[in-house]
């Protein structure tokens, strides 16, 4: 396959997940997302949500996240995606990812991931234990 063909295909792959979009195919919150972004962010969405469902059975585990991923402006879909993954109970891997993905994802993202959870701990466990909070309620 030589560039023009690639050029062609990811083309075409855009045109029918815009397409999808246009044809209310995705959720409202989607379609709502999808249209706040100018064309180029919407190919790197676009970009973001083919390397990731690539890697998955389908797609259904993804939309059902994304609901939450997009809410927040700094978007690492795949980072996002392995961050809701880790924390959902009823999460099962074999069910979602294809063959060996989820333990690439694992390779590349736990320690990250498990950086960022001792982050948000330490930063709560400051918050509750902040000095000027002396724990003393008593008027005298």
């Amino acid at each position: 396959m030589n560039k023009k063909d690639f050029n062609s295909l990811e083309t075409l792959g855009f045109s029918i997940f815009r397409d999808m979009h246009t044809e209310r195919v995705y959720p409202n919150w989607m379609l709502r997302y999808f249209e706040t972004l100018t064309e180029s962010e919407q190919r790197v969405y676009f970009h973001s949500f083919r390397q990731v469902t690539d890697q998955m059975y389908s797609e259904d585990y993804l939309i059902d996240r994304l609901k939450w991923i997009l809410k927040y402006p700094a978007i690492e879909m795949e980072y996002d995606l392995y961050v809701h993954a880790k924390l959902d109970l009823d999460f099962y891997y074999p069910a979602v990812f294809k063959p060996e993905k989820w333990t690439q994802l694992e390779e590349k993202y736990f320690d990250r991931f498990n950086e960022d959870i001792l982050s948000v701990l330490e930063s709560q466990e400051n918050q509750a234990f902040s000095p000027n909070d002396s724990g003393d309620t008593h008027p005298f």
